[in-house]
């Protein structure tokens, strides 16, 4: 288990934790999602601390938050991004675009879509802080890995090498729910607002569970970059939805 942990650390994160492989380390990816979390909610605290969490400061606070997280996975899921929406985007059929997506390069797709994240995130996060709720700084991270869980957990590789391969197999249902029990800690965030909470935690499960469809039906499987791109996709979804949430939560 610790081996899977320290696995899981090493794959969604720059940090070198231990050597051992591990079994299933992608079991592990929400608990991997805290660590992001609470980079962010420090990053959070600090901002309301200098009085960077309103207005331009807001922004430029939301900004290093998103260039923090991108720099504690080595934009590992933002090259999956782009890599997903260039093989979106081009013709042709699955063969076609897995080989457009193993490219070294980046084209307009893939461009536009890191673009956009980036500041859809920021301008969400920046929304978060000025309201001071900041229970999607911690949602969107878990929720998050835990769609990159789901995403190699239950669905088949789209071909026989890279990490989709390595990593992507059916888990048990007991494995799976082991990995959703680990979002549970987001119910607590605020006792007095339980249903609220409830409701946009299952939101969240909804998206981190149907987000990597669109690519699986036209990849004809999972592949590394889909779930990276998952893990943005969620993320960004969940920032948008506590954005617009506001004082509810």
């Amino acid at each position: 288990m610790i081996a899977g942990l320290l696995g899981a650390v090493r794959l969604l994160t720059v940090i070198p934790a231990g050597g051992a492989e591990g079994g299933r380390p992608v079991r592990f990816f929400p608990l991997v999602g805290w660590l992001f979390a609470g980079l962010w909610l420090l990053l959070a605290q600090a901002a309301e601390v200098i009085g960077a969490n309103a207005g331009a400061g807001a922004l430029l606070s939301a900004a290093l938050m998103v260039l923090a997280s991108g720099l504690l996975s080595g934009f590992l899921h933002w090259d999956g991004l782009a890599d997903c929406a260039d093989g979106l985007g081009v013709r042709g059929d699955a063969a076609r675009r897995l080989e457009v997506m193993r490219s070294s390069t980046v084209g307009a797709f893939g461009v536009a879509a890191i673009v956009f994240a980036a500041l859809v995130q920021t301008a969400a996060i920046a929304v978060i802080l000025e309201s001071g709720t900041l229970w999607g700084l911690a949602a969107a991270p878990v929720l998050g890995r835990l769609g990159a869980t789901l995403a190699l957990g239950l669905r088949d590789p789209a071909r026989p090498d890279g990490l989709g391969a390595r990593y992507a197999s059916r888990l048990p249902v007991t494995a799976v729910l082991a990995a959703a029990l680990l979002v549970l800690p987001l119910l607590g965030w605020r006792p007095e607002s339980y249903p609220t909470l409830a409701v946009a935690t299952a939101a969240g499960l909804a998206v981190a569970l149907f987000a990597p469809e669109p690519f699986v039906r036209r990849l004809g499987g999972v592949t590394g970059d889909v779930a990276g791109a998952t893990i943005l996709l969620t993320e960004t979804a969940v920032l948008v939805m506590a954005a617009f949430a506001g004082g509810p939560l």
